[in-house]
């Protein structure tokens, strides 16, 4: 008897034990939290939300397999350069759109109305996606690949399908594009290569980001169609459109 490994196509589509734990505590602590804070803005039910979606492929499905390749071809040709954006790319700020508006960071950070706007809009859809994770309860990609080395350490104590960061680089895009419709095709190329430094870092399968901009349409449609938002919003919209001197429409 040897101490070999076990075949590659075991050890590579292998959840292990503690992804499994995982995965029973954060579905308690979605119990805990699903009560936890009303969204201002939205009054669909997240059941709604959840039913957007098909299920993920399954962990062990050619599907995955293939997803996973993907994510590993990525892996060899990244540089020190490209995981440096994808981890500037970590936080969840709506100056991560600046340069597609024209805008310098500092100058978008100081726009006070914009800036509370987004915070708001950014908690009322984390419950919706959190309702959908904890449905789905897809592991990630490095939890199925061992060869996979993500570059930034900061979600696994969560799911991914689907992607959260994608979900509100998406809906930042829309909902800026409705402020600055002139600037749309730049901020929803935005909105794609925020989402997709999730896979750069490995964080990500291509399908939790797919998942994450069908869900930010729906979101965004319901923003749109909100009394309460479009009232903030057009307060957002006018100190925006002032920063960019444009014309109020």
């Amino acid at each position: 008897m040897t101490n070999e490994e076990p075949p590659a196509v075991n050890r590579r589509l292998r959840p292990t034990w503690a992804a499994a734990v995982a995965v029973i505590v954060l579905a308690l602590g979605w119990v805990l939290y699903e009560h936890d804070g009303t969204p201002k803005y939205l009054d669909a039910s997240s059941s709604e939300f959840v039913a957007l979606f098909a299920p993920p492929p399954p962990a062990d499905s050619p599907q995955t397999r293939q997803e996973l390749e993907v994510l590993l071809e990525i892996q060899r040709r990244r540089n020190a350069s490209d995981v440096d954006a994808a981890r500037a790319d970590r936080k969840t700020e709506i100056t991560q759109f600046a340069g597609a508006l024209g805008l310098d960071p500092a100058t978008m950070r100081d726009l006070s109305a914009l800036d509370s706007l987004a915070e708001q809009v950014e908690d009322d859809i984390r419950p919706y996606v959190r309702a959908a994770k904890y449905h789905f309860t897809r592991l990630r990609p490095y939890e199925l690949e061992a060869r996979l080395e993500p570059c930034i350490d900061n979600v696994r104590d969560d799911l991914s399908y689907p992607s959260g960061h994608a979900t509100f680089g998406y809906v930042m895009a829309y909902l800026l594009a409705d402020m600055v419709p002139e600037q749309r095709q730049a901020l929803v190329a935005r909105a794609q290569e925020f989402a997709r430094q999730r896979m750069v870092c490995g964080v990500h399968f291509p399908s939790d980001l797919e998942a994450g901009r069908e869900g930010a349409e729906w979101l965004a449609r319901h923003f749109l169609a909100s009394e309460a938002y479009r009232k903030a919003a057009q307060t957002a919209r006018d100190e925006l459109r002032n920063a960019l001197r444009l014309p109020r429409p």
